[in-house]
């Protein structure tokens, strides 16, 4: 597809804002750019709004945002190709249709400093580069440091008599764990590339992750303090950048699909992630796995509730999660994308569901696998062993893989190709929002000075206007609303409930094959009002709802 911009390596700041700029200035009547707050550092969380015809906040609208998490700045990357071939085949009739029928907002970077911090340094950033706790006085051991100034952090193998780990005597690079009766040989000790802060000469000791604040904790949904659920923070929302996010859902109350950005593990995750979707309203989990399965067509991303097949241990799960937040306390769908999966790409076997029982050898087995496929199609993310005389420990030797961009981020020679990918995904799940067509009225006269006016009222989405049943035990399923200018209305309720999505039409196959249909909630009504109006009158009919968007008609009384 036609981009503007290249996507061949990963944005920093600067270019990114430059990127937008751009892409603003080549389509003022599309795109609208808006500076949502300033950081710390003072860059600005940009949202972006695209759009064609009428006012944006009157259609429903698709929402996608990414670097919640700092690093996993191929999500951001995702964020900028996903707008830039909306723009730039804007005049391709199916995305032509997109932006008439819907609105798309997009954050395209939450933590703009984190993300800066990540790209810049060797520095590893969860969520924000500034200390949390902000008290670290009682933070010691061996924090991360760049000794060889390779702009990474690598491992560090310290030889040792009591060490846990051996040379592989079959490969130059890779370790293996030593067995009980492993008495002979040279032993190490592996730690991440780094220094103590205070060394007794004898114990290592390692420190906390310096920069541990997670935005993904920090939601309003089943939160948790620090002390049970690390980098939630001392309060929901209390970190600009996620209240950014949450008022941005608030206060824009069209939108009805959430895709939210992270990496990695090749996967498409949706709620609950506080319990199992067996627990769950049966109806949205099966619009989950509908939705879902276009991501397996192109991607091969399998969809995983997030609680059963992706969270490692269901006794500790992620509380606070913004997607959690969305659909469970919103009611909105809403998937987190975690993108990249060198797992796949090496020829491991399938990641999902997580496999809690994988057993040592199955680990160095796929290990092995990711470093033989690096070495051959990104070879420039391995540093083999090289000594180093460590000021604290005497000769050391330090290596491994680029984490941030082999296994957290796809290497930049392979972007582009992911983003292409998930742009088919996210233009698919952008088409599946409720859509409201009203048929042509039909006006007959009742009497003098008063018309009947009937009319059809369809939703021709996927999802429902309520778009869960999650949504309406919240009872966030809002009315649909009816006015006429040009008259007075004397008769004919001014509200009706929701209508059906095609997706709600309770529809199978049935013995021999047969397609049955039975009940379901209607996906057209028709609505019926008397109007004081006299011949020759214009009126104008209009039907909308929050979600769902806004139509109109024309009348002549004649």
């Amino acid at each position: 597809m036609k981009t503007t911009l290249q996507y061949d390596h990963y944005f920093d700041y600067a270019e990114m804002k430059e990127g937008l700029l751009l892409l603003q200035k080549q389509h003022p009547s599309l795109m609208h750019l808006q500076e949502e707050a300033l950081t710390h550092e003072g860059r600005s969380i940009f949202s972006v709004t695209i759009s064609s015809g009428k006012d944006p906040a009157l259609k429903p609208a698709f929402y996608m945002d990414a670097c919640t998490h700092a690093g996993e700045v191929a999500g951001s990357m995702a964020c900028m190709y996903f707008m830039d071939a909306l723009l730039t085949n804007s005049d391709e009739e199916e995305i032509q249709k997109l932006l008439e029928n819907n609105t798309v907002y997009i954050i395209p970077r939450i933590s703009p400093d984190g993300t800066e911090e990540y790209l810049k340094t060797s520095s590893w950033v969860r969520s924000i580069n500034h200390p949390y706790p902000k008290d670290q006085s009682d933070n010691h051991g061996l924090f991360t440091k760049d000794l060889d100034q390779d702009n990474r952090i690598g491992m560090m193998r310290i030889p040792s008599a009591s060490g846990a780990w051996k040379k592989r005597e079959d490969h130059p690079f890779l370790m293996r764990r030593r067995r009980p009766d492993d008495t002979e040989g040279e032993f190490f000790n592996i730690y991440q590339e780094g220094m103590m802060d205070a060394y007794d000469g004898a114990h290592i000791s390692v420190a906390r992750t310096l920069y541990g604040m997670d935005f993904n904790r920090n939601f309003p949904i089943s939160w948790m303090p620090d002390a049970k659920q690390p980098g939630a923070g001392k309060y929901p929302l209390c970190e600009a950048e996620t209240k950014v996010m949450a008022d941005f859902i608030i206060n824009h109350r069209n939108i009805c699909a959430v895709l939210t950005m992270h990496t990695s593990g090749g996967a498409l995750l949706h709620p609950p992630g506080t319990h199992s979707e067996n627990s769950a309203d049966e109806e949205d989990m099966r619009m989950y796995k509908e939705i879902g399965s276009l991501a397996d067509d192109v991607l091969k991303y399998p969809t995983c509730n997030l609680f059963d097949s992706y969270c490692v241990d269901p006794a500790h799960f992620d509380a606070g999660a913004f997607d959690d937040w969305c659909y469970l306390q919103n009611g909105i769908p809403a998937f987190t994308m975690e993108i990249w999966n060198i797992h796949e790409k090496a020829g491991c076997k399938p990641q999902w569901p997580v496999d809690r029982d994988k057993t040592e050898k199955q680990e160095a087995e796929e290990i092995e696998k990711i470093y033989a496929w690096l070495q051959k199609n990104a070879s420039e993310t391995i540093t083999p062993w090289h000594p180093y005389d460590h000021p604290q420990f005497g000769m050391v030797e330090l290596g491994g893989m680029d984490y941030k961009f082999s296994v957290q981020n796809p290497p930049k020679q392979f972007l582009q190709e992911e983003l292409e990918k998930i742009f088919d995904f996210s233009f698919r799940y952008a088409k599946t929002l409720p859509h409201l067509v009203m048929e042509k009225p039909y006006i007959t006269k009742a009497a003098e000075g008063i018309y009947r006016i009937e009319i059809n009222l369809c939703n021709t989405g996927y999802m429902p206007t309520w778009l869960s049943n999650e949504a309406k035990a919240l009872q966030e399923d809002r009315k649909i609303q009816i006015s006429a200018e040009g008259c007075r209305i004397i008769e004919g309720t001014k509200e009706v409930d929701g209508l059906a999505g095609y997706f709600n039409i309770n529809t199978f196959y049935g013995y021999g094959g047969n397609i049955m249909t039975v009940n379901h909630a209607p996906f057209v009504k028709k609505l019926s009002f008397l109007v004081e109006a006299n011949p020759g009158d214009h009126l104008t009919v209009t039907i909308s709802h929050e979600r769902a968007g806004t139509v109109t008609s024309e009348v002549i009384i004649d």
